[in-house]
């Protein structure tokens, strides 16, 4: 069964700070109109049941957006993406950049380390890196790729909704509802990139799967 209401959500940055739950998510402000809302991103890793980290990211400082116009042109707010199966959705698998090629590989995400391993905030400080940026460029705008909250304005499951093990998450997966981060300086000093985008997953999500998005074997 696909994830809750996959949607983007599109709003001005604001602030951002650190939940204080056993689970630490980067909550991200932001404003749409007269609305507020909430960005929840894993930014940090949990041993589980093992000992090694479960989550994965990749930081494109140079991103090129498969469809920058058809982002431009969304409304601020929520815009719901369920059942589409093309641009703007975000398929980690299937979409495609305009050179044609991958939008994110395996090969290109790195191991998060767990709390107290060197390096381990290396996610949290990029998140709030991009959003001082785009806080400060007059134009900055965020895109949130997820799932909306069952209660309250707010986006979550910004991370790779597909591939989970039988016994692990199974029940989100599905195609076009992958999670992705996209900040947006249209103000960027020349030669610097307008878009930068983060991309997370986890260590026990497969990269390969069938149209429902389950693992192939």
């Amino acid at each position: 069964m696909p994830i809750n209401q996959y949607s983007v959500l599109k709003g001005t940055p604001l602030s951002g700070s650190i939940s204080k739950d056993s689970r630490p998510h980067y909550l991200i402000e932001l404003s749409a109109g007269s609305v507020s809302w909430q960005i929840a991103v894993n930014v940090e890793s949990d041993t589980g049941s093992g000992s090694s980290a479960e989550v994965l990211y990749a930081l494109d400082e140079d991103w090129t957006p498969p469809d920058a116009a058809a982002l431009a042109a969304l409304p601020m707010g929520a815009t719901s993406l369920a059942g589409k199966d093309a641009n703007p959705a975000i398929d980690y698998l299937r979409s495609r950049t305009p050179a044609n090629q991958p939008l994110i590989t395996r090969a290109a995400m790195t191991d998060l380390p767990l709390p107290g391993k060197t390096a381990a905030q290396n996610l949290q400080n990029a998140v709030i890196q991009y959003l001082n940026q785009a806080i400060a460029d007059k134009d900055g705008t965020i895109y949130a790729f997820g799932a909306l909250y069952t209660s309250g304005n707010g986006i979550h499951d910004i991370h790779m909704n597909q591939g989970n093990p039988a016994n692990d998450h199974a029940s989100d997966n599905g195609i076009w509802q992958d999670g992705l981060l996209v900040f947006s300086m249209p103000n960027a000093p020349a030669g610097a990139s307008q878009w930068t985008a983060i991309f997370i997953a986890f260590q026990e999500q497969v990269w390969s799967t069938d149209n429902s998005g389950n693992v192939t074997s």
